[in-house]
């Protein structure tokens, strides 16, 4: 199996983030303009947005987020020709792909699990696993095209 290269993992990992942040701004511009009382009105309220408007974003985008990547798999990895790939060899399964998105959703909710995923990835030099690959038994590696 071919090892994924760390900056084309990196570069997946960036343009997915990219584009997941993209997509948040859009629903909380969408958001806001469902909510606002009218063209002419400016009525900003910091607790409003903080406490109302950017948690429903988050929450609408992941649902949105999670529905691209079970239809179409993460943009990043597609863009970089990469794919979640069994250990031993062979495609994932289904409930391995969620069971990896899941434990990496819980894991990187804190910044302390990000940088302690992240470092999961740069300590393990042969096959650059995350937690979330450990616990899936999967790997990233190159996309074969047919």
């Amino acid at each position: 199996m071919d090892r994924v290269i760390p900056l084309r993992r990196f570069v997946s990992w960036l343009i997915d983030r990219l584009l997941f942040l993209a997509a948040a701004i859009v629903v909380v511009w969408v958001i806001q303009k469902l909510g606002s009382p009218g063209p002419d009105a400016i009525d900003f309220d910091v607790y409003d947005f903080l406490a109302i408007q950017v948690p429903l974003a988050l929450l609408v985008t992941y649902i949105l987020w999670f529905g691209i990547i079970i239809k179409f798999g993460p943009p990043g990895r597609r863009l970089t020709g990469t794919d979640v790939k069994r250990r031993r060899g062979g495609n994932a399964s289904w409930w391995m792909k969620g069971l990896r998105a899941g434990v990496k959703f819980l894991l990187h909710l804190t910044l302390i699990g990000f940088f302690v995923d992240a470092f999961f990835i740069l300590k393990d030099r042969n096959e650059r696993r995350s937690i979330p690959d450990r616990v899936a038994g999967t790997v990233i590696a190159r996309r074969r095209w047919r």
